[in-house]
């Protein structure tokens, strides 16, 4: 996602690949990834763990890895939530962090969960009492759920179907004690490519939202409409 100097969207740009040797080829022959501009990379995986802010030291940060699993040969980020409340910490292959920062200059990483924590975070104080904020994007979801507008759980899933999203939902009501007649249920992003709508949704909730976020981030008047995309960090930058 390229931006102008007024920090107006003017292009969106999707590479994709399959494996190291895939990416090499892919950021070496791209004439926009070449340029020398800031950048950001936010890398959706399982590999982050979400630490408070009042332990949070960043001489630790392979440390708190350490809870989301193998953390041999990455690198490791962290970015601040809710005022340095919370903080989001990271990793990535040590091998595909040295390649796509090549001829960079400025480039920093994000989990690929920062979004979604900072649009729900955002909207916290429109949050029922027990509510559940969902987004899903190709084969995974992240999932936050809040109580009393504290967030008590936040995992990401992988889902290949609606049945594989609904079954972990379940089984975060059913740890949290959530009523399922009281409880809300907010899903946003590439919900339509595994067949969820509201009908399906009403079937097994009382209280079933799907949402579009109001984006806070500006295009250009000249972007081609025809190549939005449902990926959250398109339309919303975490604040």
């Amino acid at each position: 996602m390229a931006k102008d100097q007024n920090e107006k969207v003017m292009l969106v740009h999707t590479i994709s690949f399959s494996n190291l040797e895939q990416l090499s080829e892919t950021i070496s022959s791209d004439e926009i990834y070449k340029l020398d501009l800031p950048t950001r990379v936010y890398v959706h995986n399982h590999i982050f763990s979400l630490v408070p802010g009042m332990v949070f030291n960043p001489a630790f940060l392979n440390t708190y890895l350490a809870f989301a699993g193998e953390v041999n040969q990455k690198t490791s980020y962290s970015t601040a939530l809710e005022s340095n409340r919370i903080h989001i910490v990271g990793g990535v292959s040590t091998n595909i962090h040295q390649l796509l920062s090549i001829g960079k200059t400025n480039i920093e990483f994000y989990h690929g969960a920062i979004s979604f924590l900072s649009y729900c975070f955002n909207e916290k104080l429109n949050l029922l009492n027990q509510e559940i904020l969902i987004y899903f994007f190709e084969n995974h979801f992240y999932l936050a759920a809040f109580s009393k507008q504290e967030l008590m759980v936040f995992n990401r899933f992988e889902a290949d179907n609606k049945d594989d999203l609904l079954k972990y939902t379940l089984g975060i009501i059913q740890q949290l004690e959530f009523n399922r007649k009281l409880c809300r249920i907010n899903v946003l992003g590439d919900f339509k490519s595994i067949g969820i709508d509201n009908e399906w949704g009403e079937i097994y909730f009382k209280n079933f939202k799907l949402t579009i976020p109001q984006p806070n981030i500006i295009y250009h008047k000249s972007f081609d409409k025809t190549l939005e995309s449902a990926a959250l960090e398109t339309s919303w930058a975490y604040i």
